[in-house]
């Protein structure tokens, strides 16, 4: 019993013992002590006051850490402002079409025009110009491709449109279609073209190869068949005068297509007449 008295004596004597160092030290209460209704930023400055030499080290650790991080940050904020696929770019393609050159010859006489329907069509072309892109030989076996100048339509039927104008203004002619045309028109002649070489060249011309022949739809035989090369000189150094001098090579082929119309038409009243 004795014992029990003096070891209850020795714990309150040490309890006051650490409430006088406690109360000495001014040690403020344990942050787990803190209500839990205590706002963060509260909390925050309780924890500094409590812990000031975790709060400085905290400290110098994220400014070690910024210090690190912010040049390799700043690199690559600067490498994504200079590379071009992450800042806009303006839309350098031009867009060309071909235009009909030739003239009417008021002059020309055309007999028996009136009497036919013609057909101008298809126009075949080889594969290396059915694209969007404008081609230009550099040399016989090479080409570059011009990525930002491109054709407004598709090249073959930009090819029959302008021969069929040309013929239209040479001819003086409404009786003029289009490949491919209403199953009620009756074709009474079909010019069919097949385009071996049209592109302008690294010496500043431009050229134009072809196979062409005018057929008799109602007796299906050709009337007419030639192969034609043309080539004219590309006055200047931009792409529309390119595009202006293959103009020119059409307007060149419509030529004799037309005299090859005007010769052929009469062949059936000649034939008739013997």
């Amino acid at each position: 019993m004795r014992r029990l008295i003096r070891f209850s004596q020795a714990t309150e004597k040490t309890r006051d013992c650490h409430s006088e160092e406690r109360k000495r030290r001014r040690i403020s209460p344990h942050p787990l002590e803190i209500p839990l209704g205590t706002c963060a930023e509260l909390r925050r400055e309780i924890l500094r006051r409590v812990y000031p030499e975790r709060s400085r080290r905290a400290q110098d650790d994220r400014k070690k850490l910024s210090a690190a991080f912010l040049p390799a940050v700043l690199l690559i904020l600067v490498s994504l402002a200079a590379c071009p696929s992450f800042s806009p770019q303006p839309d350098r393609t031009r867009y060309f079409t071909l235009t009909a050159q030739a003239q009417t010859d008021a002059a020309a006489k055309n007999p028996g025009l009136d009497e036919i329907w013609l057909g101008v069509g298809p126009v075949r072309i080889p594969g290396y110009l059915d694209r969007e892109e404008l081609v230009v030989r550099v040399a016989q076996n090479r080409f570059d491709v011009a990525q930002n100048d491109r054709w407004i339509e598709p090249l073959e039927e930009s090819l029959s449109r302008v021969l069929a104008q040309n013929l239209f203004a040479l001819l003086g002619s409404e009786r003029i279609v289009r490949y491919p045309w209403p199953a009620s028109r009756r074709i009474t002649h079909q010019v069919e073209v097949e385009i071996f070489r049209f592109e302008p060249t690294a010496e500043g011309e431009a050229q134009l190869s072809a196979r062409w022949a005018i057929n008799d739809t109602a007796a299906k035989q050709a009337l007419a068949a030639k192969a034609s090369f043309f080539q004219r000189p590309i006055k200047g150094q931009s792409r529309e005068a390119a595009v202006d001098a293959m103009s020119a090579l059409l307007a060149d082929l419509s030529r004799e297509m037309a005299d090859a119309v005007r010769a052929v038409v009469g062949q059936p009243k000649r034939a008739e007449q013997k």
